[in-house]
């Protein structure tokens, strides 16, 4: 095989790449998509944006909540042993 048969070859290959290759960056027509934006929370539609921040951000919030249920509970207990003592 020539030197000059390889190369059309290899060339032939990477245009065939290129052609097949999948586009960059959003493929919506979503007008809240920005190309430029992409893998920002600005290129996520605002409806997705929420349903992926809401579990975590309720994690945070159930656990606020048990942190402050524990003081209570402790500070209840100090107190009536306390008094009762």
């Amino acid at each position: 095989m020539s030197l000059e048969h390889t190369a059309s070859l290899l060339e032939e290959n990477t245009d065939i790449q290129r052609q097949s290759a999948r586009p960059i960056g959003p493929t919506t027509s979503d007008p809240d998509v920005r190309a430029t934006a992409t893998g920002t929370p600005a290129a996520i539609p605002r409806e997705h944006l929420i349903r992926r921040v809401w579990p975590p951000m309720m994690i945070g919030v159930g656990f606020v909540l048990e942190v402050a249920w524990i003081v209570c509970l402790v500070y209840a207990l100090v107190r009536f042993l306390l008094n009762f003592f």
